[in-house]
């Protein structure tokens, strides 16, 4: 019994170590098999062949990968500076309006500043309308005048003149009139202004009597005083602040005051058998001159 066993153990050991050795020729990871084991245990007869060929390679799952699930992430939203724009304001200042074609006229002579005074010279003439006869008037002169603008429509004038010529009766003469007068302008924004003339005055004269006149009067020389009143129309153009021209038509009437309107009266006229005698006398005068506001 013991020597079958020893020799199927031989047998066995020299089958494993043919086979081990058959092992290391196959490729790593296969399994060559094709040997023949033929054992014989005493007392068995009997044999064990094993073929094999190239042996499975063996299978290997990959696990799948692990599956990261990610949280989602915070969203952060920028706040935005909203920035709300203050309306603009506009402030609109207006200039003063300044005219250069209708200033008034009370601020080129100054009103603004008060009461205006105006020195001025003229030239004039004086007409009675005619003369007696062949006689014809022709008397010129000149003259002075202050005139107060005290208000841009108002102003008072006083003049002072001397006439020299012949008069209605064609004797010499030699008169000196003053005159208070009102002033009004019709139109004080304008550098051309239209104005009226009201006013009183007196009047000295002297005359000289020649041929006939002299023979009938009984004299040489006569002296006259006169009062009476005027008015007229005029211009004034204002050039510059303190300078102006002006020109102006005055008709006046005036009668006689002195001592001698009984003895001596100035006109006499001859109607048939009856002779008209008067002292009063009418007439125009003409000025152009030249004002100086200060």
């Amino acid at each position: 019994m013991k020597k079958i066993a020893l020799t199927s153990l031989v047998t066995l050991s020299a089958t494993l170590f043919s086979a081990a050795a058959l092992a290391q020729e196959c490729p790593p990871g296969s399994f060559c098999a094709g040997a023949q084991l033929n054992t014989g245990i005493f007392g068995i007869g009997g044999s064990v062949q094993i073929n094999g060929g190239v042996a499975p390679r063996p299978v290997y799952v990959q696990p799948a990968p692990p599956v990261y699930v990610q949280a989602p992430q915070p969203v952060y939203v920028q706040p935005q500076t909203i920035y709300v724009q203050q309306p603009t304001r506009y402030v609109i200042t207006q200039q003063p309006v300044q005219y250069t074609t209708t200033t008034t006229a009370y601020q080129w002579v100054g009103l603004s500043r008060g009461q205006t005074v105006g020195l001025g010279v003229f030239g004039s003439g004086l007409s009675y309308g005619g003369g007696r006869g062949d006689n014809q008037v022709a008397m010129g002169g000149v003259g002075a005048s202050m005139r107060f603008r005290y208000h841009p429509y108002l102003a008072t004038e006083l003049t002072l003149g001397g006439y020299f010529g012949r008069d209605y009766n064609g004797n010499q003469r030699a008169e000196v009139p003053a005159t208070v007068n009102e002033l009004i302008y019709f139109n004080p924004m304008h550098r051309l202004q239209v104005y009226g003339i009201l006013g009183v005055g007196v009047s000295w004269a002297t005359v000289q009597y020649d041929g006939l006149d002299a023979v009938t009067r009984g004299r040489d020389t006569a002296g006259f005083a006169y009062v009476g009143g005027q008015a007229g129309l005029g211009l004034e153009w204002q050039i510059t602040r303190n300078f102006s021209l002006f020109t102006d038509a005055r008709a006046f009437i005036r009668t006689r005051v002195d001592s001698e309107i009984e003895t001596n009266p100035e006109y006499t006229r001859t109607n048939g058998t009856r002779t008209e005698t008067t002292n009063t006398s009418a007439g125009v005068t003409g000025q152009f001159g030249a004002m100086f506001y200060f």
